[in-house]
């Protein structure tokens, strides 16, 4: 009788661990040190995924503390990274391409878009009736930008060579006054600055979109420091956008309200940027093509003091975004 009560003592002590180990066991894991990080965004509406992610707070779920400075260009933006004022731009590939000649350590960790939306708006009433009457034009662009190889790409398309124009170098908010002044002749930029251009000009206004077909791709760019030094960040960030993605293809109407909101943008502009853009997080073998024409292209109009690209493989962070989701990178290595 005395041995079967010790027993049934044991048996209550093992049976109290085991519940106590159970609850300790699954009691949650305090949350991670919050990384506070800046970010500066080219604000148009192709950089919704960065927006979407904050405002939802997509990136605090992960970890990120993020603050979005907003920018004219991605090429300011990337600048700025270069500097160290900010952790994070996104950009065009084509900033990649040229700002890789000289600062080696960026690196992409994803694209957030891909779009099709640079357009050249001209006057009519400078006898521009179809792309061949461009020759000689005194044309705005933004220099070192995708409108600046696009451009090109388009004139080369129908006959022109980019020494047949004049370009004239200037920030997008002076290029929309000086065609709707008459101080040039065409523009070639993207939205909301183009929907501004043919608003000014209304009737006299003529557009062709520049691209031909190749989307240009909004980046996730940073520093090599950064993914050395901090992988779980690169972890939260992309994570942060890969929910945005699935969030807006859910909830379209709401994540187009978010950033009209932001950018203080009308409905009827956002819907039209909108409806060129894909917003994917990938990392694709077009993207590394891409950059590969941008560069030779840099070289041949001597915009870079080089005459061999950099190996821009080398500039692709793949191993966050394959950990993540495979299947958005289709790079071969």
């Amino acid at each position: 009788m005395k041995k079967k009560r010790v027993t049934t003592v044991i048996v209550g002590f093992v049976i109290i661990f085991a519940v106590l180990a159970f609850f300790f066991l699954k009691k949650p894991t305090p949350p991670g040190k919050v990384e506070k990080l800046r970010m500066g965004v080219y604000a148009g509406p192709v950089s919704a995924l960065a927006y979407v992610a904050q405002q939802q707070g997509f990136f605090k779920r992960h970890g990120i503390d993020l603050t979005i400075e907003n920018y004219q260009t991605g090429r300011h933006a990337v600048e700025d990274l270069v500097a160290g004022k900010v952790d994070v731009a996104t950009a065009s590939e084509f900033i990649l391409a040229i700002l890789g000649f000289k600062s080696q350590d960026l690196r992409a960790i994803g694209t957030i878009s891909g779009t099709s939306h640079i357009e050249v708006v001209a006057r009519k009433d400078r006898g521009i009736r179809k792309p061949d009457d461009l020759r000689g034009k005194r044309i705005g662009v933004s220099k070192g930008t995708a409108s600046e190889f696009f451009l090109d790409a388009f004139l080369s398309f129908n006959g022109i060579r980019l020494t047949e124009i004049v370009e004239i170098p200037l920030k997008p908010a002076e290029m929309v006054a000086a065609l709707s002044e008459g101080k040039i002749d065409a523009a070639s930029w993207i939205p909301p600055f183009i929907d501004e251009m043919k608003r000014n000009l209304a009737h006299n206004a003529i557009s062709w979109s520049t691209q031909g077909g190749q989307d240009y791709y909004v980046l996730l760019i940073t520093r090599e420091e950064l993914i050395k030094n901090g992988p779980h960040v690169i972890n939260g960030l992309l994570k942060g956008v890969l929910e945005a993605e699935a969030f807006l293809k859910k909830n379209e109407k709401e994540a187009r309200s978010i950033v009209e909101r932001i950018l203080n943008l009308d409905y009827e502009v956002v819907k039209g940027d909108w409806s060129k853009a894909r917003f994917q997080v990938r990392l694709d073998q077009d993207l590394l093509t891409l950059m590969e024409d941008e560069a030779r292209w840099a070289i041949r109009n001597k915009l870079v003091d080089s005459t061999r690209a950099p190996n821009y493989f080398t500039f692709l962070y793949l191993e966050g975004l394959e950990k993540i989701k495979p299947g958005a990178v289709s790079v071969i290595h």
